[in-house]
């Protein structure tokens, strides 16, 4: 078996499992297991590229931090969650500066920009109005989490708009899970806990990291299609 393979395989096993760890309420199961997801996400780029970029592996120690903070029973553990995926993001718009080609949209372009920046804007909003009260002492660096992947998920649009590329798919797929795991994890924190929260969450965090490694490891290959 390929090393490749097996670390996709050691993936979905290790995936599934954190995902039945919701499910069946484990958390033992998920203290142990969450942690290994990450380096194995890690070994997975490694071995698919010649050259590690540095900026991204700060990306992953990152979440690695995240998901290890996350668990921890320390005091204040959540604040240090929310600083370790906020400095993630902001790396993130790293790779949207590098990525960035010259602004070229037609008419159509714009009209969805726009519709997509009202509808955007509008659940950003009631999210955080439903989970605002709640926040406690944490409501600043909350806002602050919230408009760094607010302002991230906007990036990650228009670079795919822009460029319609391969990369900037998977770019945008992922800061589109990470978008959908943060929501579900704050509404579950926040307003109304609920067990398909939780599974959302635990599911598209590590979709997220999934199509992050796959944005890293992919050729910008044109997704435009060809004028006759």
């Amino acid at each position: 078996m390929k090393i490749r393979t097996l670390i996709k395989v050691l993936l979905l096993i290790t995936g599934g499992l954190c995902v039945m760890s919701k499910i069946m309420n484990w958390p033992t199961l998920e203290f142990y297991i969450k942690p290994t997801t990450v380096p194995l996400f890690f070994m997975l780029y490694w071995f698919n590229v010649k050259k590690i970029d540095l900026i991204f592996l700060l990306v992953l120690f990152l979440c690695f931090l995240g998901d290890v903070f996350l668990l921890a029973d320390i005091q204040n553990s959540f604040m240090y969650v929310l600083s370790s995926y906020s400095v993630s993001y902001l790396l993130l718009f790293y790779f949207l500066y590098k990525n960035y080609r010259p602004l070229n949209y037609d008419t159509t372009d714009v009209i969805y920009l726009i519709i997509f920046l009202i509808s955007w804007s509008f659940i950003s909003y009631k999210i955080y109005d439903v989970v605002y009260e709640a926040m406690g002492d944490i409501r600043c660096l909350g806002l602050l989490y919230l408009l760094i992947l607010y302002f991230l998920f906007i990036g990650a649009v228009f670079q795919y708009i822009n460029s319609r590329s391969t990369k900037s798919l998977w770019f945008l797929i992922a800061i589109l899970n990470f978008v959908i795991s943060d929501s579900c994890y704050a509404l579950n924190k926040y307003y109304v806990p609920s067990i398909e929260f939780e599974i959302i969450n635990s599911i598209y965090q590590l979709l997220a990291v999934f199509f992050l490694v796959k944005f890293k490891i992919s050729s910008p290959t044109s997704l435009r299609l060809k004028q006759f």
